[in-house]
């Protein structure tokens, strides 16, 4: 246990030192030769210390072929270097984006890697203290996307971090490698609270939840109540019949729009509020309500689609309480 913790604070020296060395990069880079990193793995290291065994065994008896097959296979180990370290050297690498993801999943951090070379690149990986993507094999002019999945524990912005590039061809004799230190983000919006909570009346039509209005639409058919539904939807007949609560559904008519105030959840924490807030919000554009969100500082009209939805959300990751 000691030598790998031995182990890690020494890869952690060495990975900040690059960072020194290399500064911040930017979105796309181009890895160049004083950035590519290169060392024996544990096979090569064996390779390497039977070749020196051959060598001497040579020396001590004299034996021509013995010779000769030692400085074969020595030959051998250097053309592997060579080529491991070329293997990266002109790749492409460019951050592709991460779509956004609610707390408590995994965001997805898409990475490109390109080969702008006229020879193919083999076994290529990306890694990261999370996990990692890969190997692939690029082509002449071939472009591939790896991604790396990191847990979103905290809404907000997630960072990626350092992550390296490396490679083992040919023969896994050498490991070589470059860390990135690029400014990948992934936004996280606030994990939803449990669903059922409806939302508190508002001026306008509608009920509490901003449905239709049972007198301007058509019945539409049952389904199963939650709590938090209005008590005037629920099928009491059919509850008589069952014994089961079914609530009524209706098509047609106009739904109301509903804001989403933050004062609607006075003596909740900061948190709970977000939470619930992202709730409304995914029921609403799930239901196709047009909605409005009202939080300290920020205010969104009421509208709907995709982008609205969006918009709101972002709102609500990225929330800070004013300073009063």
């Amino acid at each position: 246990m000691s030598g790998s913790r031995a182990a890690r604070r020494i890869e952690r020296w060495a990975a900040d030192w690059a960072q020194r060395r290399q500064g911040q990069d930017a979105i796309g880079v181009t890895l160049r030769r004083r950035r590519i990193y290169i060392l024996p793995t544990r096979f090569g290291v064996i390779f390497g210390t039977l070749v020196f065994a051959m060598l001497l065994g040579s020396l001590n008896y004299g034996v021509s072929l013995g010779f000769a097959l030692t400085f074969l296979l020595a030959g051998l180990g250097l053309v592997a270097m060579h080529h491991c370290h070329n293997n990266l050297l002109g790749a492409h690498v460019r951050f592709s984006g991460a779509r956004p993801v609610g707390a408590g999943e995994r965001a997805q951090f898409r990475i490109a890697i390109g080969n702008e070379a006229s020879a193919p690149r083999y076994e290529i990986e990306i890694s990261q203290r999370s996990g990692s993507a890969g190997p692939v094999d690029l082509v002449a002019g071939e472009t591939k996307i790896l991604t790396l999945n990191v847990p979103a524990q905290r809404r907000g912005w997630l960072r990626l971090g350092r992550f390296a590039v490396t490679t083992g061809h040919p023969g896994r004799l050498f490991r070589a490698w470059t860390w990135i230190h690029m400014d990948a983000r992934c936004l996280v919006y606030p994990a939803p609270a449990p669903p059922g909570r409806p939302v508190p009346l508002t001026s306008g039509g509608g009920d509490a939840r901003g449905r239709p209005s049972a007198g301007d639409a058509d019945f539409a058919g049952l389904k199963t109540a939650v709590p938090g539904d209005a008590p005037q939807h629920i099928a009491w007949k059919a509850y008589a019949r069952t014994d089961q609560l079914l609530l009524k559904q209706f098509s047609g008519g106009e739904q109301e729009p509903q804001m989403l105030e933050w004062q609607a959840l006075s003596g909740e924490d900061t948190e709970a509020r977000l939470a619930q807030l992202t709730r409304w919000c995914l029921d609403a554009a799930q239901e196709s309500r047009s909605f409005g969100l009202s939080v300290p500082g920020a205010t969104i009209d009421i509208g709907s689609g995709p982008q609205h939805l969006d918009q709101c959300l972002q709102t609500l990751a990225l929330f800070e309480l004013p300073d009063v």
